[in-house]
């Protein structure tokens, strides 16, 4: 399978199941609880089962939460793009260089040591098999040009790379590169993938009983004290037993949240106005999905013509997008959200909502607009069909199933001259490997051959460096070669709002929500 393809399949899984998980304590007053010392039972309700519990092959959102729950990474990632310990107590990174110290006295979910060998070979096989690897280590550093090394008896790691790539860090933050112990190693990649291995679990969790679509129930680690050290960590004490259930929808969520059932839910649609503004409840939102608007370039399409492009975003409005979805989400100013590190929120680089300047390029253009409607049934591609028609374009619209979006589109196998596409990743870097390199058909994920020369400069300026400064300068230059270019059209996020009952207290790291630091509150 093509790289682009397997991205493309990582962002429908994404766009499809969208998170809801949920904790209850039985109680709508507080957590239960086995004593003055325990921190009780949480429930956590998902609406998919999982579907891999490998982190390095993990797709969906309920194989995240597991994941994440199971197996630890080295470190993790604050507000604001700070990285923060993890499995590791310091590091040091360089373009080309990355050391990081564990912490002392780390062990298995089976008691035995977790040593830097083991981590190092935990590493390779997610270099080898992860898709997410190629932005851990950057492309040019696939396969033996990245090497890894481990010395015990310091308990340092070593991560060297022949190009210079300043993202080395963010991508071992992440969940697909939690670290897998020698059990999980040895036992292979599909007895990981069907369930949690005795001894794998490097993390705070490890499973105690499992049924396959109904439920699991994990059991806290004693000792465990490799928790990511966020700046702002809840109050209150880790749950003693998790119990992930698979519930049908977010309204059975909602139903369960208003019995008391549950005591947290993140909810995607008009649910959440059932608890806005009701005693016993708060309410905190994070963009989920950001969309954009973005062109087929090649030749012969009228995206391929940037005066098309600028009428294409003088046509629409980011606001009436947002509106689309009963404006709970925010407009953008880039192709990611404002919580991003590095992200432009220069107004002056987004070309102004004219319509009838639009008009005067637009009459009489035939575009064929594909979108998915997995999200709120293709409201947004809609919305934008009939902006673009106000216009006078002549517009084919295409709702398709995640699927065949992503086949059309992310892996240009359709007919498609303009999307809207559901970006699913927060960061610019991962979100931005999109507009350069190869076309997918040859093994890149630049899906709508866009060829940018400043905006690829500046990216690999950007990714290249880990002077926070440097970086960030570069990133503002990339953005607006692209921005002003309408390459990219920012249009507005759809937001996950998490509803907590009384009891429950949670970190959200970067807007979003850490499952591993759920806590149960007095």
């Amino acid at each position: 399978m093509h790289r682009s393809r397997v991205l493309a399949c990582t962002i429908t899984v994404a766009a499809t199941s969208l998170l809801a998980s949920a904790c209850t304590t039985g109680s709508a007053d507080g957590p239960s609880s086995s004593g003055d010392t325990s921190g009780g039972t949480v429930k956590v309700g998902v609406t998919s089962d999982v579907t891999s519990f490998d982190p390095a092959k993990g797709a969906s959102a309920t194989d995240y939460v597991m994941t994440s729950l199971l197996y630890q990474p080295l470190i993790g990632q604050d507000d604001g793009g700070t990285f923060v310990a993890g499995l590791a107590e310091t590091w040091t990174s360089t373009p080309t260089k990355t050391t990081l110290t564990l912490k002392k006295r780390l062990t298995c979910s089976d008691g035995s040591p977790l040593t830097a060998t083991q981590v190092v070979a935990s590493l390779k096989r997610y270099r080898a098999t992860s898709a997410g690897a190629l932005l851990t280590f950057g492309a040019a550093n696939a396969g033996e040009k990245t090497t890894i090394t481990g010395d015990d008896a310091a308990g340092t790691v070593t991560i060297t790379t022949a190009t210079p790539w300043g993202e080395v860090l963010s991508g071992l933050s992440s969940t697909g590169a939690g670290i897998v112990c020698k059990a999980g190693l040895d036992a292979g990649a599909a007895a990981l993938a069907q369930g949690a291995v005795k001894g794998a679990a490097s993390g705070p969790y490890e499973m105690a009983t499992a049924r396959r679509g109904a439920s699991y129930e994990l059991r806290l680690r004693k000792g465990f004290d490799a928790y990511p050290r966020y700046a702002s960590m809840p109050a209150g004490k880790p749950a003693d037993t998790l119990r992930i259930q698979i519930a049908k929808n977010e309204s059975t969520l909602a139903n369960q949240l208003q019995t008391g059932a549950l005591d947290l839910a993140p909810i995607t649609g008009t649910d959440v106005t059932r608890f806005t503004g009701k005693t016993g409840y708060a309410i905190r939102s994070t963009p989920f999905i950001r969309n954009y608007i973005a062109f087929n370039q090649r030749p012969g399409h009228p995206g391929a013509d940037p005066e098309i492009r600028k009428a294409v975003a003088q046509a629409v409005s980011a606001s009436a997008f947002n509106k689309v979805f009963g404006g709970a989400g925010q407009t953008m100013t880039s192709y990611v959200d404002e919580k991003a590190a590095c992200v432009s929120t220069d107004t002056t680089l987004l070309t102004t909502t004219d319509p009838a300047a639009a008009k005067k390029t637009l009459t009489g253009v035939s575009l064929k607009l594909e979108g998915t409607n997995g999200v709120a049934g293709g409201a947004g591609n809609s919305y934008v069909a009939e902006a673009l028609r106000a216009a006078g374009a002549e517009v084919k619209l295409t709702n398709a199933d995640n699927a065949t979006w992503a086949t059309d589109v992310t892996a240009n196998q359709g007919d498609w001259d303009v999307t809207v596409f559901p970006l699913i990743s927060g960061t610019l870097a991962r979100g931005g490997s999109y507009f350069l390199g190869p076309e997918p058909a040859k093994g890149g994920q630049n899906y709508g051959a866009i060829k940018n020369t400043a905006y690829a400069e500046n990216y690999v300026a950007a990714t290249s460096t880990t002077d926070r400064g440097a970086k960030c300068a570069a990133w503002q230059k990339a953005q607006e070669a692209l921005l002003k270019a309408n390459d990219v059209i920012p249009l507005a996020t759809v937001d996950v709002h998490y509803v907590a009952r009384k009891g429950i207290s949670f970190a959200m790291p970067g807007g979003l929500l850490t499952v591993s630091t759920l806590r149960v509150t007095r």
